[in-house]
């Protein structure tokens, strides 16, 4: 009970500190790599003040600077800011916080609020109801209801096309997927990597080998670097991270053992600008702009719909300069391919 009134406590400090004022003493926004040469500005652009008296809150699981999966939410909640609304959020809460902190947002007022990930779900959902003036959005769930909705960010085609490259590149024919806590978008992001890897094989002579590891939290980079930094030492020469806050721990080691990845989050080409071939982006930030938009229209799904290559939100970017272009070109056939349809990711549900 105290762990509990104490971060209620904090909570409500917090949106005393952020709502309504933009954020408050929230760190600068950080900068999403630009898609198709277009910079996806984590501020918005102001339209016009539509936002005007819309609070949204975003619950976190991990810190909103961790270069991957809790970054880009942060950028589309500040894209949703600078669209007039008023925002709040709080970083690193477990499964077990979060229903206090949904109920503590749901009790302040606020219009939307983002649960983003999928392990909040069950939690959380036998509470909405108490809340019917309130739109919870749930990130990778499985519900859909009056006040409930789930949208899913196919993390099966982020690791398909992080398993496509590392398997074109490798010269070793080796290559590992390293990920983060032990749950469904985890699980299928690391079959999508493996099924990249198939692909690759299947349809273009190679013949790769992957290597793949959930360290079970995404918390400990010093553990996600260790399993990294024993598949290079095994012959991995392109390690990939899927464990958001954890996969500085993967960029470390391949920097440090001079071989490659393929960046999963904005973050990772910035620490390790010679290490990343490429980014794979799961840009949240335009699921939020979806999202978004049934909110001013009023037009929620009535199933849960994918969020992913189709729809732009699952893209590559920031390829190094001596990638050879049949790489480039390759991958780009891929993503042709899966935008028509013509390719089937098996999730394995």
């Amino acid at each position: 009970m105290k762990k509990i009134f104490a971060l209620l406590i904090v909570l409500m400090m917090g949106i005393s500190l952020f709502a309504g004022c933009g954020g408050g003493t929230a760190p600068a926004a950080p900068t999403t790599p630009a898609q198709d040469g277009n910079q996806a500005d984590a501020g918005g652009d102001s339209a016009g003040g539509e936002g005007e008296g819309i609070r949204v809150a975003a619950i976190f699981s991990g810190p909103i600077n961790d270069g991957a999966w809790n970054e880009t939410q942060y950028n589309g909640l500040r894209r949703m800011e600078g669209r007039g609304a008023s925002i709040s959020f709080v970083e690193n809460i477990s499964d077990a916080d979060s229903v206090e902190v949904m109920r503590a947002f749901a009790a302040e007022g606020f219009d939307l609020i983002f649960l983003t990930t999928n392990g909040y779900q069950d939690l959380c959902f036998p509470l909405t109801g108490d809340f019917p003036d309130t739109m919870f959005i749930q990130l990778n769930g499985t519900i859909i209801s009056d006040n409930f909705i789930s949208v899913r960010v196919p993390n099966e085609e982020q690791g398909f096309l992080a398993g496509i490259i590392a398997a074109l590149y490798t010269q070793t024919g080796t290559v590992g997927f390293v990920g983060g806590q032990d749950i469904t978008p985890i699980i299928i992001g690391s079959l999508g990597f493996q099924q990249g890897v198939d692909y690759v094989n299947e349809h273009f002579g190679t013949n790769v080998t992957a290597v793949r590891i959930n360290t079970g939290n995404f918390h400990d980079a010093n553990q996600a670097k260790e399993t990294a930094i024993s598949m290079i030492e095994a012959g991995a020469d392109v390690v990939v991270p899927m464990a958001d806050a954890a996969g500085v721990g993967v960029v470390e080691a391949v920097q440090e053992r001079g071989v490659m990845t393929v960046g999963t989050g904005p973050g990772h080409a910035i620490m390790a600008p010679e290490s990343v071939i490429a980014t794979i982006m799961r840009d949240n930030a335009y699921v939020y702009d979806a999202v978004w938009e049934m909110f001013v229209s009023g037009n929620w799904p009535t199933e849960v719909e994918a969020h992913g290559v189709a729809r732009g939100v699952v893209y590559a970017v920031g390829w190094l300069d001596h990638v050879d272009s049949e790489i480039i070109d390759r991958l780009a056939q891929v993503m042709d391919s899966m935008r028509a349809g013509e390719i089937y990711i098996d999730r394995g549900l």
